[in-house]
């Protein structure tokens, strides 16, 4: 067994990033920034072989600055946690915790992509009720921040080239969808690439067979910080409901997000008071 966790970068200001723990993987010439860190991903499946006991990742040059974690201590967290099939690693307990899952969280940053996601399941056949679709903490993934073995990554790899064949050769509303530019801080980027980044949260809730060792990152925004408690009780409803599915433990989530975000959200709270209801 070895453990390849590979950083990507396509300047040299990326490679200064780069963690020297990790395995240094160059997107060359940066052919197609369209498609970020999926276009050094893919073209690395594409490329090699993937031996069946090993282990894989792909990590941004920010990993360090983000999840506030050395590669020493990433590997030394797998290690100590061994025989999973895939670890993933945390770097927003907040969004984890106040979202039911990644897409309706990813709805609240860029309007259209629930209806993106909801038409491209269809099409491959997978129907999901986002509304009940649950990810914890187990099984939220940001920034492509997994290690995993190849078991997992033939699910991600198989549905995440459905997402790029719809994107670069059809014609359709779904290809425009997933083209538009929507801006990201100072950026403009497509939503493709935030589409791409979500579906590692959809395999690792759709195959619960699959072992999870997750890092959860202990830092807290500060605002966030007297509802620590909460976020962990949050993260628990979701777990009773997926085992029970008693739908009462939705109701208690909601009934929590809403105190929770209300206490803690200065947006949420600014919503609230312009409602019109």
């Amino acid at each position: 067994m070895s453990i390849n966790i590979f950083q990507l970068y396509n300047d040299e200001a990326s490679k200064e990033m780069l963690d020297p723990g990790f395995l240094p993987l160059e997107i060359k010439g940066n052919p197609r920034p369209d498609w970020r860190e999926y276009w050094g991903i893919r073209s690395y499946f594409l490329e090699n072989v993937l031996e069946e006991g090993n282990y894989y990742g792909f990590l941004l040059p920010l990993f360090k600055t983000q999840m506030h974690l050395t590669a020493e201590k990433a590997l030394s967290f797998i290690e100590k946690n061994p025989g999973a099939d895939i670890y993933t690693f945390s770097p927003s307990v907040v969004d984890s915790a106040c979202h039911l899952n990644v897409f309706q969280q990813g709805e609240k940053s860029y309007s259209g992509m629930l209806a993106i996601m909801e038409d491209f399941f269809s099409r491959i056949d997978i129907p999901i009720d986002f509304n009940v679709f649950i990810n914890d903490f187990r099984t939220t993934v940001f920034c492509n921040y997994i290690v995993a073995k190849p078991v997992f990554w033939r699910t991600w790899f198989a549905i995440t080239e459905r997402i790029f064949d719809i994107a670069e050769h059809e014609k359709s509303s779904l290809n425009e969808r997933l083209n538009a530019v929507t801006k990201h801080g100072n950026s403009l980027m497509q939503i493709k690439v935030f589409v791409i980044e979500r579906i590692a949260s959809a395999v690792l809730a759709l195959t619960p067979n699959l072992k999870i060792a997750n890092y959860l990152m202990p830092h807290l925004p500060r605002l966030y910080y007297p509802c620590r408690d909460e976020l962990r009780m949050l993260n628990a409803l979701k777990i009773a409901y997926i085992t029970s599915q008693r739908e009462h433990y939705l109701h208690d989530y909601f009934s929590l997000r809403e105190d929770v975000l209300s206490r803690c959200d200065p947006d949420f709270r600014n919503e609230r008071c312009t409602d019109p209801k």
